[in-house]
């Protein structure tokens, strides 16, 4: 569940969704096509699946009916946020959209305590408001979060993984210089520990509940702030003008491992290899 950092190819399926992945060059490093993901290749849930031996999730929205569910689905969608307000007009299911999805799965004979639901979303309720982050609305965010976690455990769901909010202050949508943006990064750190709290609180209320939370909020300022130290050579965006859908080819670098980033806020595969592991390692906290 989620937003880009776990879409895999979800808003293609969107009637005239605008936020998307699905143009060049996005995905050249591994699928030497678009394939939906917002990165130059694999990403968070990709990694994970091939460290456990699954196969690569699928959208749900693009699951035919009838046929049977594969192991791993994919509710996440790019530019969604926790607020249904997030990004509504550009044609993305929100997190709570995404929870009303996850009932047909409860509907049907599957055994859900033993599914791992991991999730990524709140990035885009602060990306959204940087230009005056003042109406960033936490505690509604919050509220949305706390709310859908107790749905999930009315579902039937009981192994919850939680990722924080990126460095979004360190990325080249906002820095000058490679220098992180403190004021929306203290915000990011605030709403990140109040979401921890929240996760590791529900997972203690609810029996049978297990919570965890993944902090990639100080990895990804760490790999910004010494990128040699974690093998690469800049801390930007391998791609400048990805987003923008026009002349994305300018400024494209050769070598996209090299980079924290992707584009101007989406991180490379070589960041999301070094994200993945702690994913990992929470996973199986929860098993």
């Amino acid at each position: 569940m989620g937003d880009s950092i776990f879409d895999v190819g979800t808003n293609k399926y969107v009637k005239n969704s605008v936020s998307r992945c699905d143009f060049v060059p996005y995905g050249e490093t591994r699928f030497s096509k678009p394939s939906g993901r917002c990165s130059d290749g694999f990403i968070i849930p990709d990694l994970i699946n091939k460290a456990i031996g699954l196969p690569f999730s699928r959208p749900f929205l693009g699951l035919k009916a009838g046929r049977q569910l594969p192991l791993s689905i994919n509710f996440a969608s790019d530019g969604s946020g926790l607020l249904d307000s997030t990004h509504s007009d550009w044609g993305v299911v929100s997190f709570n959209e995404q929870l009303k999805q996850l009932t047909q799965l409860s509907k049907k004979n599957l055994n859900l305590n033993e599914f791992v639901v991991v999730i990524s979303s709140g990035g885009n309720d602060i990306a959204a408001n940087l230009q005056d982050i003042a109406n960033v609305d936490l505690k509604a965010m919050l509220m949305s979060l706390e709310k859908g976690l107790e749905q999930l455990y009315k579902y039937g769901f009981r192994k919850i993984v939680y990722s924080s909010v990126g460095a979004l202050g360190c990325s080249p949508i906002v820095t000058s210089g490679g220098k992180c943006v403190s004021e929306i990064n203290n915000l990011v750190e605030e709403f990140n520990v109040q979401a921890q709290g929240i996760v590791l609180g529900v997972a203690k209320r609810f029996p049978g509940m297990k919570g965890t939370f993944v902090d990639g909020y100080s990895l990804i300022k760490s790999y910004v702030e010494n990128p040699k130290r974690f093998g690469f050579k800049h801390a930007g965006g391998c791609c400048p003008n990805c987003l923008s859908q026009k002349n994305t080819f300018s400024g494209l670098c050769k070598n996209p491992s090299d980079y924290v980033f992707w584009d101007i806020i989406h991180p490379t595969e070589h960041t999301y290899m070094l994200l993945a592991k702690e994913f990992i390692k929470k996973i199986i906290q929860v098993l």
